[in-house]
């Protein structure tokens, strides 16, 4: 989804031709693998891998869409992580289902402001 919304920031992990991961162990530099020159050839076609931190300061900076993950908290007791969605332009908002870890929370909430753009 971050690829059709076109999200093309350098980042060092991709997935290859085949869909696996790939890290690379030495530091390297970062690359734009969303770029149309990697759309030329389908051989070899490839995609960029961010980090959920990544994606969510990309929606924050180019797309103008805040998501922020709090915590259920009643009567003194902590509960499950939700994320709160925040259209800047006009403070639209909306919230995720609540999930039992902060990443499913940061990955729903930005999977739904995708959806919202």
């Amino acid at each position: 989804m971050l690829r059709k919304r076109r999200f093309n920031e350098p980042v060092t992990a991709h997935y290859d031709t085949a869909g696996l991961l790939v890290q690379p162990e030495e530091p390297v530099a970062p690359v734009c693998w969303n770029t149309p020159n990697h759309d030329i050839d389908a051989r070899r076609k490839v995609y960029a891998a961010p980090t959920l931190a990544l994606a969510q300061q990309w929606l924050r900076e180019k797309k103008h869409f805040d998501v922020l993950v709090d915590r259920e908290y009643f009567l003194g007791k902590v509960g499950k992580y939700y994320a709160h969605i925040i259209r800047l332009k006009d403070g639209a908002m909306s919230e995720t289902p609540k999930y039992r870890s902060y990443d499913k929370a940061l990955e729903a909430g930005i999977l739904r402001a995708l959806r919202a753009m």
